[in-house]
């Protein structure tokens, strides 16, 4: 048992001198690295967060454009690139709220292969039987995912990025039908 035991602590001594040398710091200051290093990365990642909903509600202004009038509501379907769900969702309450009576279904691709859809409708299309949760979770099986949530906001997600343009297509004719 000798030799073995040695074996182990040299193995561990050289894990705990390497990761040292990467850390930069003593051995007995690489646990408070690593939770400075976690504390870094969280900042960031909520930054990266912040400035992708920022994105999002930024490229949402340059959507109310191309809404289109169907019946006596607005109707806004489209792909918004390099946002993530959050920031879509974000990006969609706005839109439906700076369109007034109106359907916003948007969708995005935050993570490669991933889909993120959404849809915010207003209160008027859901008096004309169509509701967020249950339209956002039947588009989303065409990319392979599900979803669901409220009458007037729902998320969905999907793991067929390739067939994105075929669900939005596919919301935005049956939007039309329902509201024309």
């Amino acid at each position: 048992a000798g030799p073995a035991v040695l074996d182990y602590l040299n193995l561990r001594d050289r894990i705990v001198r390497d990761l040292g040398d990467r850390f930069k710091v003593e051995p007995e200051e690489i646990p408070q690295r690593i939770t400075n290093l976690q504390n870094d990365l969280k900042t960031a990642q909520k930054e990266i967060s912040a400035l992708q909903e920022e994105l999002a509600l930024a490229k949402s202004d340059q959507l109310l454009s191309q809404a289109e009038v169907v019946g006596e509501f607005k109707v806004l379907v489209a792909q918004v690139e390099g946002v993530d769900p959050k920031g879509l969702t974000t990006a969609a309450e706005r839109l439906q709220q700076k369109l007034g009576e109106a359907v916003v279904v948007l969708g995005s691709v935050p993570t490669a292969g991933k889909v993120s859809l959404v849809a915010a409708f207003s209160k008027g299309v859901n008096k004309q039987g169509l509701q967020a949760g249950k339209f956002i979770g039947a588009i989303a099986k065409i990319c392979g995912g599900g979803g669901g949530g409220k009458p007037n906001l729902a998320q969905a997600g999907g793991r067929d990025a390739s067939k994105l343009s075929e669900a939005l297509a596919k919301a935005k004719q049956e939007i039309v039908e329902v509201l024309e």
